[in-house]
């Protein structure tokens, strides 16, 4: 997908007339929720099975093949919940960035290095554009709310870029920690965009300590799963239970404050982990587009 291909499929007017009929039949809580559950499920099953699949005694051979035939189309889901809220963002900035990464998501579908550096590249490009659009307008402001807003977002960027820099063979002794680190800690501000109040406050500290217990007492086998599930390398553990604190407290923020779709942007940014690869990447940048939403108003 060209940049001309992603202007046509946004629209050259601040509302393409046909996404301003959807939305004035579908409320855009509706459409961003649906658009976190697009992006959770597949995300959240895939790694599931990657966890599954490693550990002693494995999986059913049935669920080992339908997950070898099958897999590959996980990404068909974050991609289109990109493409939905690039038709349903207020900043026509980030509707094009949202499009690239929706878009060039797609391509991930080929197995072919022909098809997987486009669509890597168009990922990247598309989270810095958004990226870039929500720290812009709050700097020139000094708006300190679309500001902290904007932090998961900045992160979610570096974090995407450093990763798939990494798996694409460039500096990948440096870039892989960088990216894992920069991911996690995206997940970490999560609050800084969500809020927070005691309870949430309180889960988020409970969970991660519960995780720096874990990873403490059995860091061979927490490794492992870090690795396979989400995967992380070469991170203190310490940003490990950061990250599960910030994404425990946002989501349990969003959700007692009746958000549904900021919620599952929180919990998506804890599944998707490090964006090292296409679909991961595509997850992060629709996690990160649903926790920095501000209910329409940009500073």
């Amino acid at each position: 997908m060209t940049g001309r291909g992603v202007e046509d499929a946004v629209g050259s007017n601040p509302r393409p007339s046909g996404v301003a009929a959807l939305r004035s039949r579908t409320p855009d809580g509706v459409l961003r929720t649906l658009a976190g559950v697009l992006a959770v499920v597949p995300l959240a099953a895939v790694t599931a099975y990657r966890v599954g699949h490693n550990v002693p005694g494995g999986l059913p051979a049935g669920v080992t093949t339908l997950a070898a035939d099958w897999s590959a189309l996980a990404v068909v889901g974050p991609a289109f919940a990109g493409l939905l809220l690039a038709a349903t963002a207020d900043s026509k900035v980030e509707r094009v960035g949202l499009a690239f990464a929706g878009g060039f998501g797609v391509l991930a579908l080929g197995t072919a290095a022909a098809a997987w550096q486009p669509a890597a590249i168009g990922v990247s490009v598309g989270v810095a554009v958004v990226a870039a659009d929500r720290f812009v307008a709050p700097g020139r402001k000094r708006e300190w709310n679309g500001a902290r807003r904007a932090a998961p977002v900045g992160f979610a960027a570096v974090g995407v870029a450093t990763s798939l820099a990494a798996a694409a063979g460039v500096w990948p002794a440096t870039l892989r920690p960088l990216g894992s680190g920069v991911a996690l800690a995206a997940v970490g501000v999560v609050p800084l965009a969500v809020g927070w109040d005691r309870i949430s406050a309180l889960a988020g500290i409970t969970a991660g300590l519960a995780t720096f217990g874990i990873v403490a007492s059995a860091p061979y086998v927490a490794g492992a799963v870090l690795l396979v599930g989400g995967g992380v390398v070469g991170v203190p553990t310490s940003l490990v239970a950061f990250a599960a604190a910030g994404g425990t407290a946002g989501a349990v923020s969003a959700l007692r404050d009746g958000r549904p779709a900021v919620a599952l942007g929180a919990a998506l940014f804890c599944v998707a982990g490090v964006p090292a690869t296409v679909l991961r990447a595509t997850g992060v940048v629709v996690a990160a587009a649903l926790v920095a939403y501000d209910g329409g108003e940009r500073a």
